[in-house]
């Protein structure tokens, strides 16, 4: 599979509202992912077609989230069929991000693959992973905690 790039800032781009949305659940498995196998990624498959007018105040989307941790993100982004130097710019990403400010998340849905290196982020995932366990009844149903093992 290969990434497009014409949705990348089109009104069909719908993965930077589906990461807004999704922030403390995503942050959650990347520093639980941290916590327990260190550096990897977060991988997200929207199982749900995205339409263009979704309404992300009011809809959701199923998916599934998982971590994979370092020695296996490589193994992982051969069977997506990625061009090579997205798969080098991974691998360099997840080498080299802080686990405690930047998430490295995969998400594919719509038959899309968006990579994305999440810096800047209002809420880090610690704190992300400290909100979800204080409010866990609320995320329980949709977030069960998984990682890849290599």
């Amino acid at each position: 599979m290969r990434m497009r790039n014409d949705l990348w800032q089109g009104c069909g781009y719908w993965q930077n509202q589906f990461i807004q949305q999704n922030i403390l659940s995503l942050g959650y498995i990347a520093w639980n992912g941290y916590l327990n196998a260190g550096r990897g990624i977060v991988a997200c498959n929207v199982m749900d077609t995205i339409p263009s007018s979704i309404n992300w105040e009011v809809d959701t989307a199923t998916f599934h989230q998982v971590f994979i941790p370092q020695a296996q993100v490589e193994a992982d982004l051969q069977v997506l069929e990625l061009q090579p130097e997205v798969v080098t710019a991974v691998l360099n990403a997840t080498a080299t991000y802080d686990p405690t400010q930047v998430i490295v998340l995969l998400v594919s849905g719509n038959g899309v693959v968006d990579i994305n290196l999440l810096e800047n982020l209002k809420i880090s995932p610690a704190d992300c992973y400290a909100q979800v366990q204080h409010r866990w009844a609320e995320f329980q149903s949709d977030l069960t905690p998984q990682r890849r093992h290599s």
